[in-house]
Order: C-alpha cells, then structure tokens, then sequence
C-alpha cells in the first residue's frame, strides 16, 4: 500500500495542530473505503456572511483513476469536516458500485462472446422409423458411412444409439427412459 500525502491549508482561519489533526484523521479513515488513495488536499476556511461565521472544508482527493473534489460548509470548521466526509464517502461508495456494475457487465459480455464460440449445434432429426434389431443397425450405420444411428430396438422397444468408436467398434447405448 503506498504512503498516503496529505496536506492541510488554512484560509482566513488560524492555523490549528488539532484542527489539522482532526482532518487528517478523519481522510486517514477513507482508507477504508478506498486503498489506493495517494494524495488529500484539503482547504479549511472560515467565512463571515451578515455577522455569522461558517466553516467551509474543500478536499481534492486523488487515488489510481478517480479524483474527488467536495465541499462543504457548517457552522463550525469541525461540522463542515464531518460533512465533507460524508460526502467524500458517499462518492466513493457511489464509484465503487459503478465499477462493479462495469465490472459485471464486462464479464457478461464475456460470457456471451464464449457463448459465441460455441461450435454450431446441427439439428437433425433422422432416426429409423421402423424397429430394427442391434445387428440389422450396424450394418445400415455401415453402409452410410456415419458415426451414428438411432433407432427402436425390436427386441426391446427402447430407443437406442449405436455409434462407432475411435477404435473401429461399435458402441450401444439403450437408456432407461
């Protein structure tokens, strides 16, 4: 996991270790939701508008292939801390399910370009209609020069297949059906 920077600015506010510490710990816990952080800036701020002061917390946060800015204002700079967190949390959770709806995606669409390279089925549907027995099958599978024949046993009127081997032989099968 690669070292995490993180660097805190103060405008138009003091400079404060716990203010800083705050924040840092708080980016420190995205690390949670989100392992390859490389970089936080955040900007802390303090804002008067008609005698009344708001907090204002900006983050610029860049990770391997997303970067998130966010801002959010309170009444007081640990407030509006907690409230960019949130938010930066809410965008991380928000990318993460996106790629793993791509990421599904892509596999479906992997799936379907197997399916793709799936060898052409041919149907057929030629079969003896008439009972044969086993030996009357494989001379007729002989003389059509095919792997194969289905047929009606007339010994046991099951549905059979007769096929011929690798090795030259011949192979019955007669389910139980």
């Amino acid at each position: 996991m690669t070292q995490m920077n993180i660097a805190v600015t103060f405008k138009h506010i003091g400079s404060s270790d716990a203010i800083r510490q705050y924040a840092e710990s708080k980016v420190l816990k995205l690390e949670k939701y989100l392992n390859n952080i490389m970089e936080a800036h955040i900007t802390l701020s303090m804002e008067r508008v008609e005698h009344k002061e708001s907090g204002i917390a900006q983050i610029k946060l860049t990770a391997k292939n997303l970067t998130i800015n966010a801002e959010e204002k309170s009444s007081d700079i640990y407030s509006a801390i907690d409230l960019l967190m949130e938010k930066v949390e809410a965008q991380i959770k928000k990318h993460k399910e996106k790629n793993r709806r791509k990421d599904y995606e892509d596999k479906a669409l992997t799936g379907a370009e197997e399916e793709e390279n799936i060898p052409n089925i041919e149907i057929r549907q030629d079969y003896e209609k008439y009972p044969l027995g086993i030996e009357e099958a494989v001379q007729k599978l002989k003389k059509r020069n095919e792997d194969f024949i289905i047929f009606k046993d007339k010994v046991s009127s099951k549905i059979s297949f007769i096929f011929k081997g690798e090795d030259g032989n011949f192979s019955l099968i007669a389910p139980d059906l």
